[in-house]
């Protein structure tokens, strides 16, 4: 299977690929650092930068413009999204402007081996699938170290801190000291200055996209933080 490198690509020095059981594909403008580990099928955005000693496994699809370190495997990125540094996230999809503190890994995998339930809508269901992790939404945050248990289901604007053992809402901050809001003045200059560190001005519609979602998620947070 191929190895494709687009435009302006730089790789440095000791990086293994492995495209036995697939194709690699690494966009324009991405940068492969020393000693990173990529393994096929894979997908490399624009911009992407793969840090030291990462580990692409396959089945990975990574945005535009991310950072990537640690191990990943079997997961989406959408653009934007930084997990710089190590822990493992597998078999999960993460939304745009996430970001991962060292440490922060989620489970992929029942300790026993059984299917992973997930609930959704108050309902717990089979997903039918043994390996699955998790699925995050737009600009939330993980501190260091945060564990995610399997099959768990995070919204917009999340702030993770410690053992993640259940949902966590839109908007919420998911703490030692119990579950609390996250308020939308302090999302939105959270997102003005994300966006800063990446050259990217935040427009009205950005502000008012954050706005629509903390308006139409008040009910499910206020009975999951009461």
């Amino acid at each position: 299977n191929p190895v494709l490198v687009g435009n302006d690509v730089t790789i440095g020095q000791y990086v293994v690929f492995d495209s036995d059981e697939g194709p690699i594909v690494i966009d324009d403008n991405a940068r492969i650092s020393p000693l990173a580990y990529i393994e096929g099928p894979c997908y490399i955005g624009k911009n992407v930068t793969i840090q030291p000693h990462a580990q692409i496994r396959k089945n990975t699809s990574i945005g535009h413009s991310c950072k990537i370190g640690g191990e990943v495997s079997g997961s989406v990125f959408q653009p934007y999204t930084n997990k710089a540094h190590h822990g493992f996230v597998g078999d999960s999809y993460i939304g745009s402007w996430v970001n991962f503190g060292a440490g922060t890994s989620t489970s992929n995998l029942k300790n026993t081996y059984g299917p992973v339930r997930a609930e959704y809508n108050g309902e717990k269901r089979d997903t039918g699938m043994q390996f699955f992790g998790c699925v995050i939404g737009d600009y939330t945050k993980a501190a260091i170290n945060t564990s995610i248990y399997t099959g768990k289901i995070i919204g917009v604007s999340a702030q993770l801190f410690g053992c993640v053992s259940e949902n966590v809402g839109s908007f919420v901050m998911d703490t030692s000291d119990g579950k609390k809001e996250f308020e939308l003045e302090a999302a939105i200059r959270t997102q003005k200055r994300m966006f800063e560190r990446r050259g990217v001005e935040q427009s009205d519609e950005d502000v008012k996209k954050i706005e629509q979602i903390f308006r139409e998620t008040a009910e499910q947070r206020k009975e999951e933080i009461k």
